[in-house]
């Protein structure tokens, strides 16, 4: 059985269901117009179990044809389930349901056939549904038991779950349009069950990582935050790259992702200059609390001039900066998978925030002691870039390394791009 079987079946056997439908109505006079609505449910039960019984083979072989699983027949035969042949049958016969539609509103034998064969198909899609459904749910659950992610969420790059997502939602789309021209895209997002469980999978994911940042083993100081970031991050952009269709069907999820990833993204670029920068950041916080409680010409009697000066050239002197903003590249490095490709991302991040931090401790000493930093906010920016362009370029000469399958230290997989949910 293939995807092509399903649409063949389904383009040669309804039209033989409606006519078989249409003259049972019409041989028993079934489709009165005079009749009410009691009678008319009356009639269109009574046309359905004979038409049911009619039908028997043609609900068996779509039942195989769909991958519907069967319980064991006299001979002890089953049909095992296919999850993912349930899912395009489920698309085939949504498309099928539209051309059984009495737009014209005939009444009559002719619309109690296509009702018939709209209930058909309706009975057949419950099922489909029912067992991909069934297959989800048990996706949800591995997803929530966190495979492969370390206690404390040190170097967890990206998860095996996160990781899979991409290439199952690759693998769907695969099989929707198997047989299809090159021009044809399902319309997922507007197929209710299968955008809600699709949705409902994603929205998994969300819920693990949210899980795996909170729980007491994981360390909080970076940890939580590189593994929201990096995930929601990869999320996103894996998503994107698979066209404007799972676009529209993610947008919900991706907004949420983009909001982790700013929000992560911020809190673990703030701890980063702070650690680094410790003495500056202590000492303009210190000013600025000041200033805000006795002006900006009564700082000095607070903090001495000396003292200010001499702390900013132990701290903030262009060799000192260089070494500093050295260490956090290399630090970041560490903290980023390979897999994730955020390193680059969040490194002009942090490019900007330090232009934003170094600019206001620059205007609070040149305000409060008429004394210019030296590096200034844009030197600084101009070491960072540096810094993070030699590092770059020490990379490619490296050469390229394979982002699929990369392992940490403690040998778990930190990035797959392996096989589906």
């Amino acid at each position: 059985v293939n995807m092509q079987d399903i649409q063949s079946a389904l383009s040669e056997m309804l039209p033989v269901i409606a006519r078989e439908a249409y003259f049972t109505a019409a041989l028993f006079g079934l489709s009165s117009r005079h009749a009410d609505g009691r009678e008319k449910k009356r009639n269109f039960e009574s046309a359905k179990r004979s038409v049911d019984h009619s039908s028997q083979y043609f609900r068996y072989y779509m039942s195989r044809i769909c991958g519907i699983a069967s319980d064991a027949d006299a001979e002890g035969k089953k049909v095992s389930g296919d999850p993912m042949l349930s899912l395009v049958a489920s698309i085939h016969l949504n498309e099928a349901m539209d051309g059984y539609i009495d737009r014209q509103k005939k009444g009559g034998d002719h619309s109690l056939s296509l009702a018939y064969v709209r209930a058909t198909i309706l009975d057949l899609r419950k099922k489909v549904d029912r067992q991909w459904a069934a297959w989800v749910d048990d996706q949800i659950k591995w997803i929530k038991s966190n495979p492969g992610v370390p206690p404390n969420g040190k170097r967890a790059g990206i998860f095996t779950s996160f990781a899979r997502f991409p290439c199952y939602l690759d693998h769907v789309m695969t099989c929707c349009k198997s047989g299809r021209t090159q021009e044809y895209t399902p319309k997922l997002a507007k197929i209710k069950v299968v955008s809600y469980y699709l949705q409902k999978m994603a929205g998994a994911l969300f819920s693990s990582l949210q899980q795996c940042a909170e729980r007491e083993t994981t360390d909080k100081q970076y940890a939580a935050n590189v593994m929201r970031m990096e995930n929601s991050y990869f999320f996103t952009q894996s998503v994107k790259q698979r066209g404007p269709e799972m676009t529209t069907l993610f947008a919900k999820q991706i907004t949420a992702a983009s909001s982790i990833c700013k929000q992560s993204t911020d809190a673990y670029l703030g701890w980063m200059i702070k650690r680094e920068f410790k003495a500056l950041h202590s000492l303009f916080s210190n000013i600025s609390r000041i200033r805000r409680d006795v002006g900006d010409a009564d700082v000095p009697i607070h903090v001495p001039r000396a003292t200010f000066v001499k702390t900013l050239q132990k701290e903030s002197n262009r060799d000192v900066m260089k070494e500093k903003i050295g260490i956090i590249y290399a630090r970041m490095e560490k903290h980023l998978s390979e897999a994730g490709g955020l390193l680059p991302v969040a490194w002009k991040a942090l490019v900007k925030v330090l232009y934003e931090w170094f600019g206001r401790w620059e205007k609070l000493s040149t305000q409060c002691y008429k004394f210019g930093l030296e590096p200034s906010a844009v030197d600084v920016v101009r070491i960072a870039k540096a810094a993070g362009g030699s590092a770059t370029r020490a990379a490619r000469e490296k050469g390229p390394s394979n982002t699929v399958n990369i392992k940490n230290k403690s040998g778990r997989d930190r990035g797959r791009g392996g096989a589906e949910c």
